[in-house]
């Protein structure tokens, strides 16, 4: 079951923006083969549930892919596609030194990079991967899975504690972010970009954001 379903054309179609009109007019007009499933690219089946939900379903047994991966390629095509919209460029798996970005774009003299990140690793290796863009000039920005951004933020808190408050939680409290490691994650039911604090932004703002270079620190990442 998936709220998500990509036309022949490359379109991503969610089922959440359907009034109950024109998904029973997509039910009975579509024909099998018109949408594919973004985790497998299998047939996608539009239908309502028993509580009326809409969402389209695999042609035939349940997908084996891991939540892991549905969500890196709906997030990722999200991404790419929200940048179109806005008639900028956005490539895929663009390699570069010592590095390779899910995620690439240039424009107006920066060079932006989004990471995707949905499998566990280190704040260590965060940091020593974030290191390498900025050698390169470029801005980093890291999207995670949901339970890597739990378990990276619990590390970020015990960092900040450690090598600014020694060990000692100040007065005014703090937050498990970085200025220099924006990280954020990509909830896998609604596809909304969130954070520490109140962030909690659609895909087309989140983009917007960082075209309009209002993604900004201010003790958390949030935008402008």
């Amino acid at each position: 079951m998936s709220d998500y379903a990509i036309t022949n054309d490359g379109e991503i179609l969610d089922s959440n923006l359907f009034d109950d009109l024109s998904w029973e007019k997509l039910k009975k007009e579509y024909k099998v083969g018109d949408f594919k499933t973004i985790c497998c690219s299998s047939n996608a089946i539009p239908k309502t549930s028993i509580n009326f939900k809409k969402f389209f379903s695999h042609q035939n047994d349940e997908c084996q892919t891991a939540p892991e991966t549905i969500w890196h390629k709906t997030a990722k095509k999200m991404i790419v596609e929200e940048f179109l919209k806005q008639d900028i460029i956005a490539v895929e798996e663009k390699i570069g030194n010592s590095w390779i970005a899910d995620v690439y774009l240039e424009f107006n003299n920066r060079k932006i990079a989004i990471e995707l990140q949905q499998s566990p690793q280190t704040l260590k290796v965060y940091l020593e991967r974030q290191k390498k863009y900025q050698e390169d000039n470029i801005e980093a920005i890291w999207i995670l899975f949901h339970p890597r951004y739990i378990t990276i933020s619990k590390a970020i808190g015990k960092y900040r504690l450690k090598n600014e408050f020694n060990n000692k939680v100040p007065k005014s409290g703090y937050f498990p972010s970085l200025s220099h490691l924006p990280v954020l994650y990509i909830d896998e039911q609604n596809f909304r970009v969130k954070g520490v604090g109140l962030f909690n932004h659609s895909i087309e703002n989140f983009i917007t954001s960082i075209i309009s270079n209002t993604l900004v620190f201010d003790r958390t990442w949030k935008i402008a």
